[in-house]
């Protein structure tokens, strides 16, 4: 097996790489990976970029100079995948991050096959500065703003075409046709911000999706819009409605949308995260 390279500034310091093997527990049956993998590795490349820049934080996962009970959450975050690895896979991973306008930053992947150079999928997200404490929404200091501009590309760079990004989702439908299981948030799902990792919430949502879409589809795309936080005990409801015709059986793409809430005995709970998914016949695309 060929030896994964170390972690690496790119491109004058304004990007950073990392490769990673696939193993045999984030695969499925098929023995690949699916986008919670690829969730989960974008995560992790992107708090390992902030630690190799700045060192870890005594809370949270990296912190600027300045960034005084400041942190960073995600409040949109698109997945494009063109195929999965499969199991002992070296997959490479480049990111970067870019301003996009005064109160949210951008940050965007390019999945690669470490060994081939393949293209694999590509990944954007936005975010913005919360305080810690109050967990209101709180502006990034003028000067943390400047400095942290130094080390994103210029001209700024997109992994996903301008086209694609930021397409708004549905309204979700007061009767949506499929649910899920209802879930109870665990310990074990916060992360070190202090509410659920936010790929739980993706993970729970394909547990609304039709089965024969599931086994015989891959999943092409997901676009997702983070609500509001979810903590541990915290009930969610786990809800999907079609937007196609799945029951056509014409090897068409399938597209569904996606709604968790919390529950509440006395209705209708808030809303904690929205998605669209996109799914393509298996076999349509080269593996």
């Amino acid at each position: 097996m060929q030896t994964p390279l170390p972690s690496m500034f790119l491109n004058n310091n304004t990007s950073f790489a990392e490769e990673c093997r696939i193993r045999g527990n984030e695969c499925g049956p098929d023995q690949r990976a699916n986008i919670i993998t690829i969730a989960n590795l974008l995560q992790e490349v992107g708090g390992n970029h902030g630690v190799a820049l700045w060192g870890r934080a005594d809370s949270g996962f990296a912190s600027m100079p300045g960034m005084d009970h400041l942190i960073f959450v995600a409040t949109r975050m698109q997945i494009r995948m063109q195929t999965y690895p499969k199991w002992g896979d070296l997959v490479r991973l480049e990111t970067y991050f870019a301003e996009d306008g005064r109160l949210c930053t951008r940050r965007d992947w390019h999945i690669t096959d470490a060994q081939t150079g393949q293209q694999l999928g590509a990944a954007t997200s936005t975010w913005v500065t919360i305080n810690s404490e109050t967990r209101k929404l709180a502006k990034l200091p003028e000067d943390v703003r400047t400095r942290w501009l130094t080390l994103a590309p210029s001209p700024p760079r997109s992994a996903l075409p301008a086209g694609v990004t930021k397409r708004k989702l549905q309204d979700f439908p007061e009767q949506p046709a499929l649910s899920g299981p209802l879930v109870s948030a665990r310990r074990s799902d916060m992360d070190p911000n202090g509410h659920i990792n936010n790929v739980c919430y993706l993970s729970w949502a394909l547990e609304a999706v039709p089965p024969q879409v599931y086994a015989g589809y891959d999943l092409l795309e997901v676009e997702m819009d983070f609500k509001a936080e979810c903590h541990e005990g915290d009930l969610v409801e786990v809800l999907g409605h079609p937007l196609t015709d799945v029951s056509n059986g014409n090897g068409c793409a399938q597209q569904f949308l996606h709604l968790l809430r919390k529950h509440s005995d006395g209705g209708s709970g808030s809303e904690v995260w929205r998605a669209r998914t996109t799914w393509v016949p298996k076999g349509s695309r080269q593996q």
